[in-house]
């Protein structure tokens, strides 16, 4: 199998469930650059909480953030910025706060996180993850952003999923599709990990083909759709894995699935 892109989700893919790279996953990446070929991580991370992950590799890479609507080439030049109205994000923010439930609103404009003033649990934690602070501020104010790049509801299963539903009705306009159980991730219509990933293997001039992509949530499925090398990890969701065959999917991310599929590239 000849790569010459790596692309790779973060969470659940790259990363173990305590938020480690393991030895065998940054061998396996490294040898691979050696070789030659380009690592481009792909997260619904912000670019400062995707550094966290991938600084356990490589200090300098290509990458896509916030699910495609952010990509920056290793020189640190945009090649992807897409943004959604952030009037839009406000109201959808207030939608969040009249629940009667614990769900909690974020919202990323350029490389800085907005929650609310009152930081919810859940916030906290994600803040923990990521090894990045949110900054507080007011729906009021975020009204007054040039734009958003990203959305992020924040709460239980079932009520992302009466959430995911009517939102999607509301806002034609966006995309919302579940990066996790818990997180509820907003986009503008068309951005995605697929469409940035195009985008990114035109700029290194690439095909599509010889690419290589990992993922493990319901957020990867069409970026691994468009490569020629896909691998969804053992993690993945039950439904997802019924639209892989077997032999694209590989270990889940605690026993190093990415490292076992890589290691079939010569």
């Amino acid at each position: 199998m000849s790569v010459q892109l790596i692309f790779s989700d973060l969470d659940g893919t790259l990363i173990n469930d305590d938020l480690k790279v393991t030895a065998a996953t940054r061998d396996a990446i490294r040898r691979q650059i050696i070789n030659g070929n380009i690592f481009v991580p792909a997260s619904a991370r912000l670019p400062k909480g995707m550094m966290t992950a991938v600084n356990q590799i490589l200090k300098v890479c290509p990458f896509i953030a916030y699910n495609g609507a952010l990509a920056l080439d290793e020189t640190g030049k945009v090649l992807i910025s897409r943004f959604f109205n952030a009037k839009e994000a406000a109201e959808i923010c207030r939608y969040v706060d009249e629940q009667d439930n614990d769900t909690a609103w974020n919202i990323y404009s350029g490389y800085v996180w907005y929650c609310s003033e009152e930081k919810s649990p859940r916030v906290k934690n994600e803040e923990r993850i990521v090894d990045v602070k949110a900054t507080p501020t007011t729906i009021n104010q975020l009204e007054k952003l040039q734009g958003v790049h990203k959305g992020l509801i924040m709460g239980d299963s079932a009520d992302l999923d009466r959430m995911q539903e009517e939102l999607t009705a509301k806002y034609p306009d966006l995309t919302f599709v579940r990066s996790s159980q818990t997180l509820l991730e907003i986009v503008l219509k068309g951005v995605s990990k697929a469409s940035a990933v195009k985008i990114v293997a035109q700029e290194y001039g690439v095909d599509l083909q010889n690419c290589i992509a990992f993922g493990d949530n319901f957020n990867d499925e069409e970026m691994l759709k468009e490569v020629g090398h896909p691998f969804l990890m053992g993690n993945a969701p039950a439904e997802l894995k019924q639209r892989f065959s077997s032999e694209q999917i590989t270990a889940d991310n605690n026993h190093d699935g990415v490292a076992e599929a890589l290691e079939k590239i010569k």
